[in-house]
């Protein structure tokens, strides 16, 4: 064969290869809807059935939705801040793991505070020092207890118990970070989930070049801290499965979606 007419074969191919790869789209990435700058991991094949079944469970029950909105609070957004959570809820843990810790934690202190309990997964730590910015920033009519007492704690618990004041916890967390960085030019919405998501689950006490660092994974992660879900065996991390969550599940927690019923039967 010509060493010219070889070249030119060698040169076909390279051209048929690269349109090849231009016509033929990368599986893994997904783009997310408000800026296609926006790549987040496809999650489909790690998150299990505890996603959609923590996603079925939103949609069950609207008056979740229904606070969030006369608080005006977007639904998708607070939705996608707890979606990892809870995926990592269990019935049988909260029996067997949780229920003994929130006793110790009434009956000997803080240092018992980080037990997870709830849908959301919330801890007393994290509901105190709620309570603590609410009271101190004046935000509202509730009436909390700060002192580090045996009822003080017995009643903080008795809350957590609760899941309407698990809402109001998020919704009290939610506006604390509107506050606290109100300074911050979101790029979407999916932007501001990944944020809000990661604060929750490292402490929204950081300052935002701290909690940036967690959500890159520039900096060691205690199993406590911007943890890998038991439920989502992968390197992903809580702000990937809030984006996941806005992007392929959000839209159906937003008020004009939700006013046409398209979420399930309307509620007389």
């Amino acid at each position: 064969m010509p060493a010219n007419q070889g070249y030119h074969r060698l040169s076909y191919l390279c051209c048929l290869l690269l349109v090849c790869r231009l016509l033929v789209p990368c599986q893994n990435p997904v783009l997310a809807q408000n800026d296609p700058k926006t790549i987040v991991p496809d999650l489909s094949n790690e998150l299990g059935n505890k996603y959609y079944d923590a996603v079925d469970y939103l949609l069950k029950n609207p008056w979740m939705a229904d606070t969030l909105l006369m608080e005006k609070i977007s639904p998708d957004i607070a939705f996608s801040i707890v979606i990892p959570g809870m995926m990592r809820y269990s019935t049988l843990r909260e029996l067997v793991e949780s229920r003994p810790i929130r006793a110790l934690y009434i009956q000997s202190g803080r240092k018992y505070s980080y037990y997870a309990t709830g849908r959301f997964q919330m801890k007393a730590s994290f509901a105190e020092q709620v309570e603590r910015n609410y009271v101190r920033l004046k935000m509202g009519p509730y009436k909390f207890w700060l002192s580090n007492t045996n009822k003080a704690r017995a009643e903080r618990a008795k809350r957590l118990d609760s899941e309407k004041w698990q809402v109001r916890y998020l919704v009290i967390f939610i506006k604390i970070m509107d506050k606290r960085f109100a300074h911050i030019k979101w790029k979407n919405d999916e932007d501001k989930a990944r944020f809000y998501a990661t604060a929750f689950d490292v402490g929204f006490n950081r300052d935002e070049r701290t909690i940036q660092r967690y959500m890159t994974g520039k900096v060691p992660v205690r199993k406590t801290l911007a943890r890998k879900s038991k439920q989502i065996n992968s390197k992903y991390r809580t702000g990937d499965v809030a984006v996941w969550f806005m992007i392929n599940d959000g839209h159906r927690f937003r008020p004009e979606f939700m006013l046409r019923g398209d979420n399930g039967s309307k509620e007389e």
